[in-house]
């Protein structure tokens, strides 16, 4: 008997095994068939989350003329995005069901970082060089990007440095004014614009929906996100010429950056010379923190 029982006990944990996974995989199976047709589970309320520079009504119109009065087990995550796909600056969405008649929206947003001149059009693009949005084209935006060159091009930056540093006076003096007349259409940015973002020039293509191709471009844009929220807010103008970056700030400070490398550094760099120059009084004009170890500064610290 006792060998009977024993024999027994592995057939039947097997059965209760073959019962328990057939359970697992088919309850669900039915209770999600049976809540896709019941109207228990009707949408009457949509909750967005995440939203900052999208305004909630907007996103809350959307939502609910499109899932008000709908099975809330037939709403996927896709849906949603298809939904808000019109919207540029949501970036993602993800669902939450909450049942049994909310539908939770999460959404995740584009952060704008710069405004993009390319041709005659403004563009906002984010930290990730992404291209956001087109705005629309204006007569003012056609100041002559011929000549900027890539990211903003060299020669106003190099005629802005030549000239802090104290080069040739008559060969600066003739380059800053070319490059005057190039940046004019940067320092006054895009009208009535949305938010205080830096500016730069690319001569390449410029397509909204999409990453920036031009790698110097791309360049500029990591700097400025990396820049901290206050510098960025002061910050007018980034431009590029041969890999080497410089930022012209809205209080006429001219900071070179140089390489794309060593962000935290020459972060760290530059808000300690800032600081240095404020405890003194003096208003800096010129700062070089490409060697972020070694910075440099006009007019010179005694």
């Amino acid at each position: 008997m006792a060998n009977g029982r024993t024999a027994s006990r592995p057939r039947f944990r097997l059965v209760a095994t073959v019962l328990l996974t057939l359970a697992i995989l088919v309850l669900p199976t039915a209770v999600y068939a049976w809540g896709r047709s019941s109207s228990s589970f009707t949408i009457d309320n949509v909750v967005v989350t995440g939203a900052d520079l999208v305004p909630q009504q907007r996103l809350q119109r959307l939502l609910r003329k499109d899932y008000l009065g709908r099975n809330l087990f037939t709403v996927t995550t896709d849906d949603v995005r298809g939904t808000l796909r019109p919207l540029p600056y949501v970036a993602a969405a993800v669902i939450d069901r909450d049942f049994p008649n909310t539908l939770r929206v999460h959404v995740e947003e584009h952060q704008p970082v710069a405004y993009v001149l390319a041709d005659d059009r403004w563009y906002v693009v984010a930290d990730d060089a992404y291209v956001i949005t087109a705005l629309e084209p204006t007569s003012a935006a056609t100041a002559t990007v011929e000549g900027l060159g890539s990211a903003g091009g060299a020669s106003a930056s190099d005629a802005s440095a030549s000239d802090a540093s104290g080069g040739s006076a008559g060969v600066a003096g003739d380059q800053a004014g070319n490059g005057s007349r190039e940046l004019a259409v940067l320092e006054a940015g895009p009208p009535d614009p949305q938010w205080r973002l830096p500016r730069l020039a690319v001569a390449g293509k410029v397509e909204a929906g999409r990453g920036l191709d031009d790698s110097a471009a791309r360049l500029a844009v990591n700097v400025i996100a990396g820049l901290t929220e206050s510098l960025r807010d002061h910050l007018a103008v980034a431009v590029v010429g041969d890999g080497r970056v410089t930022l012209r700030f809205s209080d006429g400070l001219l900071a070179l950056w140089g390489e794309g490398d060593r962000g935290v550094a020459k972060t760290m760099a530059l808000r300690a010379v800032l600081v240095d120059y404020g405890k003194r009084g003096i208003k800096p004009t010129w700062i070089d923190v490409s060697a972020p170890e070694r910075p440099l500064g006009r007019p010179v610290l005694k």
